[in-house]
């Protein structure tokens, strides 16, 4: 079979039987939630009604079933890692280059040390170490010198682009063509930040302007430095889950097939 077909298609071809246990079958309880999941994703508007916030959200209801062992488990982190990759694409279109660079190598979470065993602070997520924590008047440098001998950074959360990648990297089931794929695409994401930034586009309204009074070839070569990110591979795992949900046993190019 076919993988990149929809499930529509596979179940048209089985037989009246199957069909009918099909229409009877009931998943198991461990399943239900990552059908869920699905289904939840299926009636989202991607990428324009997600944010880190709700990729996060769905990441952690995942992350909390845990199995680990199915198949569909990892289809959901390659769904989950395409809604990423579309959400960062689509905020570099719009020149929101502070979100897409959240999503891409901006930490979720830092944990700042004192040496002296004080609890741990918050570092903010957006802003400069020296502002966080200048004092008493003291110059941005004086604060710079301080913070490294008497503090410690730890990442106790990645950004997601890179924690869903390794992630999928290291479950040893996801297929090397779709990791090399999320490779070029996130670095068609900084690739495009840096192309717009270095024209002097910093905001949607730059854009639009330069595209305006562009010729079409200029047009034309903006729009090939943009992100045009399609939800093809998005689709596609969301109708292997289905077909999954009825035979674990149905192909999927996007999986290292087990043996």
């Amino acid at each position: 079979m076919n993988p990149t077909v929809s499930a529509e298609s596979y179940f048209s071809g089985m037989s009246q039987n199957l069909k009918t246990v099909a229409i009877f079958h009931q998943p198991a309880a461990s399943a239900q939630p990552l059908l869920h999941l699905n289904t939840e994703m299926d009636e989202t508007i991607i990428p324009y009604d997600v944010n880190e916030g709700q990729i996060e959200s769905w990441l952690t209801a995942l992350e909390t079933v845990g199995a680990m062992t199915s198949p569909i488990y990892w289809l959901l982190l390659i769904r989950l890692n395409e809604v990423a990759l579309l959400c960062a694409g689509n905020y570099v279109n719009n020149c929101e280059f502070s979100a897409a660079g959240d999503l891409l190598v901006n930490p979720r979470e830092i944990l700042v040390h004192s040496k002296d065993a004080r609890p741990p602070v918050r570092k903010w997520r957006h802003g400069r170490l020296s502002d966080q924590f200048r004092v008493n008047g003291h110059s941005r440098r004086f604060t710079i010198e301080t913070f490294k001998n008497k503090y410690q950074l730890e990442i106790t959360r990645p950004p997601l682009l890179p924690y869903l990648l390794g992630s999928l990297k290291d479950s040893g089931r996801v297929a090397g063509a779709y990791l090399a794929h999320v490779n070029r695409r996130m670095r068609q994401i900084t690739d495009a930040i840096g192309f717009l930034t270095s024209w002097q586009i910093f905001n949607a309204a730059d854009l639009h302007r330069r595209t305006l009074s562009a010729t079409p070839e200029t047009r034309s070569f903006i729009s090939s430095h943009l992100c045009r990110f399609d939800n093809r591979i998005f689709l596609q795992a969301g109708n292997a889950v289905q077909c999954m949900d009825i035979d674990l046993t149905c192909p999927c190019d996007l999986l290292i097939p087990t043996r």
